[in-house]
């Protein structure tokens, strides 16, 4: 499907007329295709890709979108240069003349790509008042001929024009980006339903939908927090004009559950079973809302509730499952997940949570079965993002290490990244894959991919430490045994050991050699020659978590402490908030003066890990506020238990 033509006051809308069928519409039970042609700023259409590009003119010689009507003839003038999508049989093409003035026309075609002869052909004029069921209509005729189902298409049937013209830029603005990674503008996207609903509050299409994209923003994000609140402040304001609708409040409801807000969450939940008693997804998201603070019970009876609405519901079911598991019955949690799994193959929370369990009781013979389901599935037309991506953590979990592992690695890998282009980490463990089975040359390559796709990651710096072993593998075993020197050699070899490692990070400039000079220079207590050889480290791989940590105490003891805050909260972004990174930022708190955030951050390290025996100390040091002297000496104690990943 070729985005429909439209007049150039409708920029954006045809492109967003075809996302729409792209997303929901079906013929021979597959989804439609979306080509988009691209056209240098002159206009002159140079080639056909599969995706998103801006609606915002192209700076001069880039490629921009066209939406445009394209007949036989000329679609044969452009796939005559060899610019045809394979496996293309038909096209779907059309124009679109907004009803802006009160009369809007809409024109689609179908034609075979071989002969150019005509499958189905439609033509519907429409007013603003009957704008949806007027298109519905047309793309309802026109799906009859081509033996296709509209699915949440029909939906826009209730909507006049001024709430289908923010449905539309919508679904611009959610269509996939492959250089994002994801929707081209969720926010954007967000304010456009917003408006459709307050055009039409009582309509179903504009209220669901903008519930799954707030609910898609926040799982696909979990680390940006400022994405959540603006998906969930759209949410508030579109139950402000739209106060009944069970979709939106629902949304609000998970929403809030997903920001840590469980007592918000049960009290919208209970909000939308008023309206809907009979949806049993509320349910389970009552039963997750009181599991978030501890009651168990009550979390049991929600489900025993819902199960009155709904015996078979694959969430609720799943639910059910994580209770029994946080009740400690291990077996019947799993029998719940796998009944799951039964009526609903892969469905991804259950398969999800019966991983967890698997990789936790090292199940290699259940991992192996269920993972080759995954593989199966993936032969037969592909399984959900997270389901291939809980399944490469439970082959590299649960199975032993080898050839046979890195090849079905290898498989789940590919087939993930045909469904997010840009995931760094996939990207990472198909290099390793691939540098396991032999293929030395698409390793480096994946990982000099991985570094491009994310500079600043963890990612970026395991990719570049990899990349030096295959492409010079002796002076990286010899770096490798260096760093180990470094950390574990008396101190009396430590400065053969600084010059050595400064030798090869002179000649093989990688990350961790420069690291392996900041350890030996640490341990020496040559603080800024330590400073220097960690922040040159982190010149090459900004996201080298040990550097960042490493760093903390050289900028301390040079009594810098601001700089080691920045690097410390750096960290904690990093690697995220376990015992390390928070013992580590509680020392730099401590030392900038803040004194209480610093007892926060030890006791949450302390809460992660009770066993710890420095940080028992540190938590002490803090909370009897010792002077500085006193901190110092337990930084240099803790920072030479730190060891790299």
């Amino acid at each position: 499907m070729i985005p429909f033509g439209v007049p150039d006051d409708g920029r954006g809308l045809g492109l967003g007329l075809a996302a729409l069928v792209h997303s929901f519409a079906q013929i021979d039970g597959e989804s439609v295709a979306l080509a988009q042609l691209l056209a240098r700023k002159t206009s002159e259409t140079s080639k056909l890709a599969d995706d998103d590009a801006n609606d915002a003119p192209p700076p001069s010689g880039e490629a921009g979108p066209v939406e445009a009507f394209v007949p036989p003839r000329a679609w044969k003038d452009l796939t005559g240069s060899g610019n045809a999508p394979a496996g293309v049989n038909f096209v779907l093409t059309g124009s679109f003349e907004p009803p802006i003035d009160g009369r809007g026309l809409i024109q689609l075609l179908a034609f075979d790509t071989k002969d150019g002869r005509t499958r189905a052909k439609v033509e519907a004029h429409l007013d603003g008042e009957n704008a949806g069921r007027t298109l519905l209509a047309a793309f309802d005729e026109l799906w009859s001929q081509l033996g296709g189902e509209l699915g949440t298409v029909r939906d826009i049937g209730d909507l006049s024009w001024d709430a289908l013209e923010s449905v539309l830029r919508a679904e611009r603005c959610a269509l996939h980006d492959p250089l994002r990674g994801g929707p081209h503008d969720r926010l954007a996207a967000m304010v456009h339903l917003g408006r459709a609903i307050g055009d039409a509050p009582d309509a179903r299409f504009p209220a669901s939908r903008l519930a799954a994209l707030a609910l898609d923003a926040a799982v696909a994000n979990p680390s940006d927090g400022k994405l959540a609140d603006a998906a969930l402040r759209a949410l508030v304001r579109a139950t402000e004009d739209a106060p009944e609708n069970a979709d939106l409040i629902e949304a609000v409801a998970a929403l809030n559950m997903r920001t840590g807000n469980g007592e918000e969450a049960e009290r919208r939940a209970h909000e939308a079973l008023a309206i809907e008693p009979e949806r049993t997804r509320l349910y389970a998201l009552l039963s997750e809302a009181r599991r978030s603070r501890g009651d168990l019970p009550g979390a049991l009876v929600a489900i025993e509730d819902g199960l009155l609405h709904g015996t078979a519901d694959p969430l609720l079911n799943t639910e059910r499952g994580i209770v029994l598991a946080e009740r400690g019955n291990l077996d019947d949690a799993e029998r719940a997940w796998r009944m799951v799994l039964d009526g609903f193959p892969l469905y991804p929370p259950a398969f999800s949570n019966l991983a967890s369990l698997l990789m936790e009781r090292r199940d290699a013979a259940s991992a192996t079965r269920l993972v080759d389901d995954v593989l199966l599935a993936c032969n037969r037309g592909g399984a959900h993002p997270e389901v291939l991506r809980r399944s490469i953590q439970l082959v590299l979990a649960a199975e032993p290490e080898g050839i046979a592992r890195a090849s079905r690695v290898k498989r789940l890998a590919e087939a993930l990244l045909e469904r997010v282009p840009t995931d760094a980490w996939v990207t990472l463990v198909l290099a390793r894959a691939l540098a396991k089975t032999g293929d030395r040359k698409a390793a480096i390559r994946h990982l000099a991919h991985v570094e491009a796709l994310a500079p600043t990651s963890t990612f970026a710096s395991e990719a570049q430490r990899g990349r030096l072993a295959l492409e010079e593998p002796k002076a990286a075993l010899e770096i490798e045994a260096v760093l180990r020197a470094a950390y574990q050699a008396p101190v009396v070899d430590l400065e053969v050991i600084a010059a050595r490692a400064r030798g090869l990070a002179t000649t093989h400039p990688a990350w961790h050699a420069y690291f392996a000079v900041g350890i030996a220079e640490r341990r020496l207590e040559r603080w800024r020659a330590a400073r220097d050889a960690f922040a040159e480290a982190l010149r090459l791989s900004s996201g080298s978590t040990p550097a960042h940590m490493e760093i903390v105490g050289a900028y301390v003891a040079l009594s810098n402490p601001e700089a080691a805050l920045v690097h410390a909260r750096r960290a904690c972004e990093l690697e995220g908030e376990n015992a390390r990174s928070l013992s580590v930022l509680a020392t730099a708190l401590l030392a900038a003066g803040k004194r209480d955030d610093a007892r926060d951050a030890i006791d949450r390290a302390l809460s992660l890990d009770a066993t710890d025996e420095a940080n028992r100390a540190l938590a002490e040091r803090i909370r009897s506020a010792r002077n500085r002297t006193s901190t110092l000496t337990r930084l240099r104690d803790a920072f030479s238990r730190f060891r790299r990943s």
